[in-house]
């Protein structure tokens, strides 16, 4: 199945669409014609939210303007296309996705608050440490150690690859599975922070738990 419906960025916050483009191509109706359909009934749609659109090269040179559709607006769109079938099943699809992604979204949400617990127990087994220069450096080595299992990337490097300021929450762009894996091993490193190992020894077991070697 074609991905209908997107987060971008890929972030917690963000609203979930599809576009004016993509109901063209499986509704089997000429971009032209929803174009059309969506500037005949653009203040129904507006009263779902913002109508945003974005200017798109085409192969001859020129342009064309593609919407982005929200759920809401989306939904109240396709009910004013005729019911040929690749609109009914377009539709069925369309719905399925969008579902798809708030539970996504949801589950998420949830994640994230249980995560919260996580990151507080690290917190505290590193301020539970002997006192030292470094010491609340240590929070950000573990994170640090803790991407790089998970994503093979530090903190910085996965700001770099979303553009990301320093200060940006990375934890909204993480899908639920991988916010599950992080929590886990923050739970992990807290529990070995505890028992008094050090960051080499931690890094070293975990490294060897969860890393594949090539």
């Amino acid at each position: 199945m074609s991905n209908l419906v997107f987060l971008e960025p890929n972030d917690l916050n963000e609203i979930p669409y599809t576009t004016s483009k993509l109901i063209a191509i499986h509704g089997e109706v000429q971009h032209k014609n929803t174009l059309g359909l969506i500037r005949t009934h653009e203040e129904d749609l507006k009263e779902f939210g913002k109508l945003a659109f974005e200017s798109l090269p085409l192969p001859s040179g020129q342009s064309e303007i593609v919407y982005r559709l929200n759920e809401q607006q989306a939904t109240l769109l396709i009910t004013f296309m005729k019911n040929s079938k690749p609109v009914v099943i377009f539709k069925k699809n369309l719905v399925r996705q969008f579902y798809l992604m708030q539970k996504e979204l949801m589950v998420r949400k949830v994640t994230r608050q249980v995560g919260k617990q996580a990151r507080e127990a690290l917190t505290n087994s590193i301020q539970g440490l002997p006192e030292s220069p470094h010491k609340f450096r240590k929070y950000g080595q573990y994170t640090d150690m803790i991407y790089k299992i998970v994503f093979g990337k530090n903190a910085k490097q996965i700001r770099g690859q979303f553009g990301l300021p320093k200060n940006a929450d990375l934890r909204n762009r993480f899908t639920s599975s991988e916010l599950e894996r992080v929590d886990k091993l923050e739970q992990q490193v807290s529990v070995l922070v505890d028992l008094g190992h050090d960051y080499h020894s931690i890094k070293d077991e975990l490294s060897k738990k969860y890393l594949t070697p090539v």
